[in-house]
């Protein structure tokens, strides 16, 4: 958000070690990644023009009372994230993005809120395709959450998904009211990657970054993937195999790099409905849920190491794609019998 469209604008003390890319990974390298967060106060309607990075909205305060919220921008990796809570009630109108695709989501709303004819409870999810007018009505006091990604790219990043690669499809406005768990899951989880960018608590590597892009997307577009999705069954001869394939694919990237499941999906050319199902069958447990469980293995090795000058706990399990620091701990707890601390202050020490 630019200075003349705010009256504060502030990156807070503890995300000035990674305000830019340069900080934790030179720029120029092969590995260069964007990670960049800024905040603003809001002190008036007009401070929300840009709600959206790149956006230009009219906005008008339609309900008494002084104005207040926040906001914050971040650019990870491709993706741009946006997220803002504000009050009182407003009438939102004008371009997301000229040149890229919006997705937003309902994070919070204590009222009605309203894009184009279009009641929208938290949870759902708006499609704004690039240079297509918007035009919304929020009452109460609201929190949003959008990501902004080129057609192409989201195209990318659905690979496995026949209709979702096709940079066309998010060419249309479309609206999605999912299920309340898919709802409910996504606001967590987004809601969980906000907070920790918010408190600096970031991943320090490449792969670690670029998971956390993904993650965030995925929340985005679950529940889309269904609805859209075409039947098509996946050229794989049994679950058991798909397995197998999965568990060499993750075996074949670097070492301790983090793997999402939309990277399997476009790695195997396999649809997630299809990768779920033959998780289920093969091992009892979804393909998320058996991820998650090597990466924190991943995690335990990396705290039994002898080296001392291996990250902390905290660092650790952010470079392996976990973000809720506290569910983490007890996570690890139930799996291996002690915390994380524990594990990492029983490692062998160097002598010298």
């Amino acid at each position: 958000m630019s200075g003349e469209n705010s009256n504060e604008t502030t990156q807070s003390p503890p995300l000035s070690f990674f305000g830019n890319s340069s900080a934790a990974f030179p720029a120029g390298s092969p590995e260069s990644v964007a990670l960049e967060v800024h905040t603003a106060t809001l002190r008036t309607a007009e401070d929300l023009r840009e709600a959206v990075r790149g956006a230009d909205l009219k906005i008008v305060q339609l309900a008494p009372g002084k104005f207040h919220g926040h906001l914050m921008h971040a650019q990870i990796g491709q993706l741009s994230l946006s997220t803002g809570d504000f009050g009182p009630d407003v009438r939102a109108r004008g371009v997301m993005n000229q040149n890229m695709v919006t997705i937003g989501m309902m994070l919070e709303s204590s009222g009605e809120v309203s894009q184009w004819d279009y009641d929208v409870v938290p949870g759902d999810v708006i499609v704004f395709p690039k240079s297509v007018e918007q035009e919304g009505r929020f009452t109460g006091h609201s929190r949003y959450a959008t990501i902004t990604l080129a057609e192409e790219a989201l195209a990318d990043f659905a690979g496995g998904e026949t209709v979702l690669q096709d940079p066309r499809y998010w060419t249309r406005i479309s609206r999605f009211h999912r299920s309340p768990s898919v709802r409910a899951f996504a606001c967590g989880e987004v809601a969980s990657h906000i907070s920790q960018l918010q408190g600096g608590a970031v991943p320090g590597s490449v792969a670690g970054v670029r998971y956390l892009e993904r993650s965030l997307i995925e929340a985005f577009i679950m529940g889309i993937v269904d609805e859209v999705s075409n039947g098509r069954e996946d050229n794989h001869c049994s679950g058991a195999e798909l397995v197998r394939d999965v568990e060499d694919y993750v075996d074949s990237v670097e070492i301790d790099r983090p793997v999402h499941i939309s990277e399997l999906c476009a790695a195997l050319v396999v649809s997630r409905r299809t990768l779920h199902r033959a998780f289920q069958q093969t091992l009892g447990l979804g393909p998320v849920a058996y991820l998650r469980l090597r990466n924190l293995s991943d995690v335990h090795r990396a705290l039994s190491v002898t080296n001392p000058a291996c990250a902390g706990v905290t660092q650790v399990a952010l470079d392996h794609g976990f973000t809720d620091l506290g569910r983490f701990a007890a996570f690890y707890k139930r799996i291996f019998g002690e915390l994380p601390s524990e594990t990492r202050h029983k490692a062998p020490r160097y002598s010298r």
